[in-house]
């Protein structure tokens, strides 16, 4: 990079051959244009861009909620917010052409278990059994599920030619008690689930409670219901 002397017939701003000229700070700067990239068409590279897009869309669901996006800037994960926090972990776990039951919207936290879900025409319902819960949980106060559709195509490994949905879905828990069953309705036909024939949820419970030293999640259960 060079700074360029005004002269005066004023400045001079474009690009010449190789060379760029922008103005910054009253100042006229020169530098090499970038060499353009030649994008990898390996499966392998088409695969591991699968998975960061992937991640990207998961990662901006759940940055977006207040709840969530602070949970994740406790987690120790090296990076430098929860946005990126996320996508570095999530893409790591994705398939090739898809979320999987292994991917996460909280961090690793107190396990949990014996949700059942069921696909009822176009409504996912979500059967949680609170006496069988661990009881730190019983201080939660939202369920949030992410909800992944895809179309699975034969011999198809291009996320431009997948076909897929990535929506988080929040629900507001008041006094839980333990002997409680508690059921909860999303109505998936707003997504347009007729176009797919892959779905999973990713769940997690969480409170809202802004001390850190108060706050707690589960971890995330990933399950398939399509």
């Amino acid at each position: 990079m060079a700074i360029v002397k005004k002269n005066i017939l004023g400045t001079f701003q474009g690009s010449l051959s190789n060379i760029v000229f922008r103005e910054r700070n009253g100042k006229v700067v020169a530098y090499l244009k970038p060499a353009k990239q030649k994008v990898s068409k390996s499966k392998a590279a088409l695969i591991a861009r699968n998975k960061f897009s992937l991640a990207v869309a998961l990662a901006k669901e759940i940055n977006a909620d207040e709840t969530l996006s602070f949970i994740w800037s406790q987690a120790k994960v090296k990076a430098t917010n929860s946005y990126q926090k996320l996508i570095k972990i999530n893409s790591k776990l994705a398939d090739s052409f898809s979320l999987s039951t292994k991917n996460i919207i909280t961090p690793v936290g107190i396990p949990l278990d014996n949700v059942v879900l069921q696909l009822n025409n176009n409504f996912l319902e979500i059967v949680i059994d609170f006496e069988k819960l661990d009881k730190d949980l019983l201080k939660a106060d939202k369920l949030f599920c992410l909800i992944h559709l895809w179309k699975k195509k034969e011999n198809s490994i291009s996320i431009t030619k997948m076909d897929f949905v990535v929506k988080l879905f929040k629900f507001d828990l008041q006094n839980l008690d333990k002997n409680t069953n508690l059921n909860f309705l999303i109505d998936i036909k707003n997504l347009g689930n007729y176009r797919f024939n892959n779905g999973i949820a990713l769940l997690a419970l969480t409170n809202s409670n802004t001390n850190k030293n108060k706050l707690i999640w589960s971890s995330t259960l990933g399950k398939k219901f399509i």
